[in-house]
């Protein structure tokens, strides 16, 4: 799924923001695999750092992620998936690369300290790097926007986001900026433990590429002492996405 707007958001869902000055280390592991129209797939294992600072109505996020990518030989870069990392086709046999990956940077604000009409609404832009070591990246900086709603109702919040994203393009690659939405249903079962379900779209990369279509569930448990554990598994109906996809992240809260 558009793993690191995915995680990004989900991990605040469906609370609201922690207090001002709060501080959250987060890591964990992203696993997913597809052929993306190719004859064989492409796997992808993601390990991001995060850092988030939130103060007042804003949160400041870095990402500096380690990537392994294993894919068939002889191949072209045929676009990049919902997180910017490169998706290759080919035919030879699969080699393995791995190394540092884009690092991301963002900032979000939420418009409405408390909920307007039932919504509130947060924004955010991001910046994904062109930090990767060679193989791993596109070489070329993406910049994405990002509007999320959501409607807090009891236990339960329906949420939607919509983003644009444009795209760095590599020479001989012709990638295209992307329109991508989301919708989606948290619920919270517990003061612990949350779990939803969500759909995301995204436009293809390429012209002669195809939109990305899947589905992801979540489950959220916070422990005591400022931790939280999310796991969630993604199921790919498209070309445009990985087949299935697995993760889990961790993340300790540091109050001020």
């Amino acid at each position: 799924m558009k793993r690191l707007i995915t995680v990004v958001f989900l991990l605040s869902l469906p609370v609201l923001p922690a207090g001002a000055g709060d501080f959250t280390l987060s890591s964990g592991l992203d696993y997913s695999n597809g052929k993306y129209g190719a004859s064989q797939s492409t796997e992808i294992w993601y390990v991001p750092l995060t850092t988030k600072y939130e103060t007042g109505a804003s949160i400041f996020k870095l990402t500096v992620p380690w990537l392994r990518i294993r894919a068939p030989g002889g191949g072209n870069l045929i676009g990049v998936d919902a997180a910017g990392r490169p998706v290759y086709d080919g035919a030879g046999a699969k080699t393995s690369q791995e190394g540092m990956g884009d690092v991301v940077a963002s900032y979000s604000h939420s418009l409405f300290e408390q909920p307007v009409l039932g919504v509130l609404l947060d924004l955010t832009a991001k910046a994904k790097l062109a930090t990767a070591d060679t193989g791993l990246g596109s070489g070329k900086n993406d910049y994405t926007a990002l509007a999320d709603l959501y409607y807090p109702a009891g236990a339960w919040t329906p949420f939607a986001t919509v983003s644009y994203r444009v795209t760095g393009d590599p020479a001989g690659s012709n990638l295209k900026n992307v329109w991508g939405g989301t919708l989606g249903l948290g619920y919270k079962k517990s003061s612990e433990n949350s779990l939803g379900l969500m759909w995301d779209r995204r436009q293809a990369s390429t012209a002669s590429g195809v939109a990305s279509n899947e589905a992801t569930a979540y489950w959220v448990h916070k422990f005591g002492g400022g931790m939280k554990l999310q796991t969630y598994a993604v199921k790919g109906f498209s070309n445009g996405s990985a087949d299935w996809g697995l993760g889990a992240m961790f993340s300790k809260a540091f109050a001020k």
